[in-house]
């Protein structure tokens, strides 16, 4: 994959979660990298490229703790084939004050890196 430049870099995750598309069934998913801008994650399904443009929701639970869990909600911007998928790039949508801050909490403690 060619590194695309980032507005902000990425924090490596390494978090099982699952993900749902449109209103589609939830299917297992790996989180691999997030920022205060989107995230990268393996879905476990072959590429394909009209996911790009379609909305995504990805719930984690984080090492952080049972009682952490993450629902991120944002746009698909990039597919590409992986040996067990395809790697998918998400743009997170207007965050809220909250969601921004919790996400910069979790990024200065590094609990969940």
């Amino acid at each position: 994959m060619n590194e695309r430049q980032r507005r902000l870099p990425r924090q490596e995750a390494d978090w099982p979660g699952t993900y749902q598309v449109d209103t589609s069934a939830w299917n297992a998913c790996q989180i691999l990298d997030i920022s205060i801008l989107g995230a990268g994650l393996e879905i476990f399904e072959p590429a394909r490229d009209d996911l790009v443009g379609r909305q995504i929701t990805v719930e984690v639970q984080t090492p952080a703790g049972a009682s952490i869990t993450l629902r991120m909600v944002g746009a698909i911007r990039y597919v590409a084939a992986t040996p067990k998928g395809a790697r998918v790039g998400i743009e997170f949508g207007d965050l809220s004050e909250t969601e921004r801050a919790i996400l910069n909490v979790l990024e200065h403690m590094r609990v969940v890196w």
